[in-house]
């Protein structure tokens, strides 16, 4: 009995060749965490990022990159972010077979929508999902996705945007009361000058 072929690799002339995976670098940074308004062509975390997924790239023979999509300035809450629709073309394009990000966060912090890619959608395409930070790897370690840890992760990243977003609104009711009472105390000024 031979057993069950791997269509990751053949045993041609008992030359081992293992499949190559044409990987997209897929790197996320919000609005709210950006380096404080500071003019830059790119924020600190954009190339903290890029840094790390190019050193993973160059530990491992087996991933090539075809292409690096940067969302800088877009909340992880909504997937329509415009690298990562160009992302999607061109995995339903068969250009990319990987997809490599530096932890669940970055894709998104949905979720729902961020469980949906990854249980759903990349395997759908045959799209291998790794996370660096998070230890998670469809092809190499299949059990990494289907872990309790994955969800629980997803769940906390959607809270802290959750979270992120009520400070921020917040915050800016306060700066809105702070300025009408300014306002209103200048007039009052004005008004007995």
């Amino acid at each position: 009995m031979s057993g069950r072929k791997s269509k990751y690799f053949s045993t041609e002339n008992n030359n081992i060749k293992y499949k190559t995976w044409s990987t997209a670098l897929y790197i996320r940074l919000s609005q709210e965490d950006n380096d404080n308004g500071q003019d830059k062509l790119e924020s600190n975390s954009i190339t903290s990022q890029k840094t790390l997924l190019n050193e993973f790239i160059e530990e491992h023979n087996d991933l090539i990159v075809y292409d690096t999509y940067v969302d800088d300035g877009y909340t992880g809450t909504d997937f329509e972010r415009p690298a990562f629709q160009r992302l999607l073309e061109d995995m339903r394009n068969g250009n990319i077979d990987c997809v490599l990000v530096k932890d669940l966060s970055r894709l998104g912090r949905n979720y729902i929508e961020v469980g949906n890619y990854i249980e759903q959608i990349f395997p759908l395409f045959n799209i291998r999902f790794i996370a660096i930070n998070d230890n998670v790897d469809s092809y190499k370690n299949p059990t990494s996705i289907n872990t309790i840890l994955v969800p629980f992760k997803n769940l906390i990243n959607d809270e802290y945007a959750r979270d992120t977003s009520i400070k921020i609104r917040t915050a800016l009711n306060g700066r809105k009361k702070k300025r009408r009472i300014c306002r209103s105390i200048s007039s009052l000024w004005i008004y007995k000058k």
